[in-house]
């Protein structure tokens, strides 16, 4: 079983940090993360040092308390909710573009005239703004799946919409 001593001895060998390293950091006593990290009888740190540990080690309280498994999950969800917030928004302003005869919309090192690295630079940043965004308004879980249940049941009536179309189209009706 994964334990916070073993995440924290694990992390220690990752960062190639010292115990007293990790006290700098934390401002906890080398003393207290000694016993936080025996391989036997570790004593379990209270909700302030675990936030004191999160905080100065930089991960996350679900990390550090329950792994990377569930940690992984939230992440995962928080940033499928900003990615397609702001693939929404880069799709719409290239439809707005088209609508407007701007051009060349696209050309061959540039798409409304920023090359592929400015538009992942500018599409990341809004990502990281919209899931600082979402934990800010204390987003669950149980929202993101929620979120993740209706755009899965919005594609599904869009594809149905697209199929029926063009069934309508080849059959002339």
């Amino acid at each position: 079983m994964t334990d916070v001593a073993h995440r924290l001895r694990e992390l220690r060998d990752q960062k190639h940090w010292t115990v007293a390293d990790m006290a700098e950091r934390t401002g906890l006593p080398k003393r207290t993360l000694d016993k936080y990290m025996l391989r036997a009888g570790a004593s379990l740190p209270g909700f302030d040092a675990l936030c004191a540990l999160s905080k100065g080690l930089g991960v996350s309280l679900d990390w550090l308390v329950f792994g990377a498994d569930s940690a992984g999950e939230g992440v995962e969800l928080f940033a499928e909710r900003a990615a397609h917030h702001v693939v929404k928004l880069f799709s719409e302003t290239l439809i707005n573009y088209h609508l407007e005869g701007r051009n060349p919309i696209v050309s061959a090192d540039s798409i409304l005239n920023l090359a592929p690295e400015e538009w992942a630079a500018d599409l990341g940043f809004r990502a990281g703004e919209k899931a600082r965004e979402l934990v800010a308004a204390g987003t669950t879980k149980e929202d993101l799946l929620t979120w993740r249940h209706l755009c899965l049941e919005r594609i599904q009536e869009l594809v149905r919409d697209r199929v029926s179309s063009l069934t309508a189209s080849a059959t002339g009706n």
